[in-house]
């Protein structure tokens, strides 16, 4: 799918260019409209004409159509396998969707001591997924031990959860650090 996405971005470049070119010369009148419209004209007839240029252009049309359908149909596979985690099964494929994932902040939250509350985000890659959590500490604990049990459960509970051996990377960001009141356990 990568070389046909590059493939895609350098034929719609080279197109854009094409047209961006051939826009500046009409719109600076660099070519006279005569010779233009001859031109155009003579193309036209040519293209509509010759035999094996009808099939050239029949085949080059066929092929940008099929590409364009292709793109379309490639980012919406690509969107929809990006919110969600293939597990396979004997019975079927089975997808998870990463927002149902994302749910381990209660869980967390309350096996991880000094945490105030915490707001998660799953990216799934290839061979890993990639978690992005913000925190909000109590200040009675030290914030590198608090935060490294918090990596450990993320880990612990995609793995447990998901049934995957599948490396998780997950990435804790400390927004505040607050003081614990007598009145909060």
């Amino acid at each position: 799918m990568r070389v046909f996405n590059r493939i895609v971005i350098i034929m719609n470049t080279l197109f854009f260019l094409l047209f961006g070119i051939v826009g500046i010369i009409v719109s600076l009148n660099l070519i006279p409209e005569k010779n233009a419209a001859a031109f155009a004209t003579q193309f036209i007839t040519y293209m509509s004409g010759a035999a094996p240029a009808r099939v050239f252009l029949m085949s080059i049309s066929v092929f940008l159509i099929f590409t364009a359908l292709f793109t379309i149909i490639g980012n919406i596979e690509t969107r929809r396998l990006e919110r969600t985690v293939v597990l396979q099964s004997q019975l079927g494929d089975i997808l998870v969707s990463l927002p149902a994932i994302e749910d381990f902040s209660k869980i967390i939250k309350s096996q991880v001591d000094g945490v105030k509350e915490i707001r998660g985000k799953v990216y799934a890659r290839r061979k890993r997924m990639d978690v992005r959590a913000k925190v909000v500490l109590y200040s009675d604990r030290p914030v590198a031990d608090v935060s490294q049990e918090i990596q450990e459960a993320i880990i612990n509970y995609i793995q447990y959860t998901l049934g995957i051996t599948a490396e998780v990377r997950p990435v804790i960001t400390v927004t505040k650090v607050v003081f614990k009141s007598k009145d909060e356990k």
